[in-house]
């Protein structure tokens, strides 16, 4: 049954839940037309057309007999006018005549006037011919042969069978198209606020506040848009709370930091005094990461962001004898950011490449989705068991490098966490350099 159920939900059932929802209103009714149409033609059609083909049948039988029994030289207009007149046919006879064997025209027959034929056959015992396809729309002709010469008969089609089938048949088709054209109408109602829920989570997830989501649609819908904007309302509290923590907390720290320099300044040159200083320089650069990265993250909005000033801007920011090489310069693309973190993420990117490589290349690629931005150097590179883990805060690949040298141990971590808030990620790979080549991600 699951190899079954998966050959389904790939090949037959969409994946959209509008056409699924489609499909379940337009099967049935195609389904309940076809029974009806061919219930329709073998029953009901098939039999009054036998039962009105058997009459006029029956008809041109009596008067084939009423003509052989008159005698010869005998006028027949009398019985002729007489006969019409009652059975409202337009009837002749040709006397001294043939009856001609391809007198229906040699034409497919189709059903029904197979069926025709068939009641004639079962009527008269005598060579007959029928033209269905007639001169006249709407016309049949009926050739009877008899003793003295050829009858021929002349009626309207609807004598012979129901003539207001295709009418019906058409309301049918109408009305039936009027009906999935209605269902669809409402079903794209119904589906739109699926539609824009499933908009604002992404977009939410990518980091752009859209507010809180107005409540419309079924009342599973409504209940969606419920718990969605309880969440989105939770998660900008926790942002909040993370965010004024780290504030407050950096901001307590610089004071007295400040306060322990001055102090160890006034100590004047001293082996021990120069230890605390080194390592008073280090809390205080750790202070200041993580004011950076929460200025950064405080009140900015998500806008668009063109790429060839960032780029321009980190070529003036690390090229100090051509270390920086462009491979374009981002011209005609933009992402969707908020752009001090983003140029946050992406100065991280670059001065860890800096740091560990003498050739950095910088380059911008464009898919459908999203724009990919990737920053190479010929460095030594990360281990792939420890590509993941210097994303953790104050991890660093090689733990004998002294801080002055291999940074705080937070700028990968900073840059990662940005581009997950914007809905993207960041990824390390070997690069065509030699050394490390990470790649970030955005929606675009």
């Amino acid at each position: 049954m699951g190899p079954f159920r998966a050959f389904l939900n790939a090949t037959l059932i969409p994946r959209s839940l509008f056409w699924r929802s489609f499909l379940i209103v337009v099967v049935p009714i195609l389904v309940l037309q076809i029974v009806l149409t061919v219930i329709f033609y073998n029953r009901h059609w098939d039999t009054v057309t036998k039962w009105l083909a058997s009459g006029v049948a029956g008809e041109a039988a009596l008067l084939a007999d009423l003509v052989d029994a008159t005698p010869p030289g005998t006028p027949r207009d009398d019985l002729l006018r007489r006969f019409a007149l009652r059975t409202d046919l337009d009837v002749a006879f040709r006397p001294g005549t043939r009856l001609d064997p391809d007198g229906g025209g040699g034409r497919r027959l189709w059903h029904i006037d197979q069926k025709i034929v068939e009641a004639f056959r079962e009527k008269l015992d005598r060579p007959f011919t029928i033209d269905l396809n007639a001169d006249r729309p709407g016309l049949a002709t009926v050739r009877v042969g008899t003793g003295g010469g050829v009858l021929e008969l002349r009626t309207e089609r609807r004598r012979l069978t129901s003539t207001t089938t295709g009418l019906l048949l058409a309301w049918m088709l109408g009305a039936s198209a009027f009906l999935i054209a209605v269902a669809v109408y409402f079903l794209r109602i119904q589906v739109r606020p699926i539609r824009q829920l499933a908009r604002a989570v992404e977009s939410f997830g990518m980091g752009r506040d859209v507010g809180d989501f107005q409540l419309r649609g079924p009342a599973e819908i409504r209940q969606a848009a419920k718990a969605f904007n309880t969440m989105r309302g939770r998660v900008l509290r926790h942002i909040a709370q993370r965010t004024e923590m780290l504030a407050a907390v950096s901001h307590d720290l610089r004071t007295p930091l400040t306060r322990m320099r001055l102090e160890l300044e006034m100590l004047g040159d001293d082996a021990m005094a120069d230890g605390l200083k080194r390592d008073t320089a280090e809390m205080i650069e750790l202070v200041e990461t993580y004011l950076a990265f929460v200025r950064g993250e405080e009140g900015e909005a998500v806008e668009w962001v063109p790429l060839a000033p960032v780029f321009a801007a980190m070529r003036d920011r690390v090229e100090r004898g051509g270390a920086l090489a462009l491979d374009g310069d981002g011209a005609g693309l933009a992402v969707p950011a908020r752009p001090l973190a983003f140029r946050r993420c992406l100065a991280n990117l670059v001065d860890n490449a800096c740091r560990h490589g003498r050739k950095v290349r910088l380059a911008a690629r464009r898919s459908p989705r999203e724009v990919r931005i990737t920053v190479e150097d010929d460095g030594p590179g990360i281990p792939p068991p420890l590509r993941e883990r210097v994303f953790q805060p104050f991890f660093r690949a090689d733990p004998a490098r002294r801080r002055e040298t291999g940074g705080t141990g937070l700028g990968l971590t900073i840059a990662r966490d940005i581009a997950l808030s914007h809905g993207g990620d960041i990824a390390l790979d070997t690069s065509d350099l030699g050394g490390l080549r990470a790649t970030l991600r955005l929606p675009a």
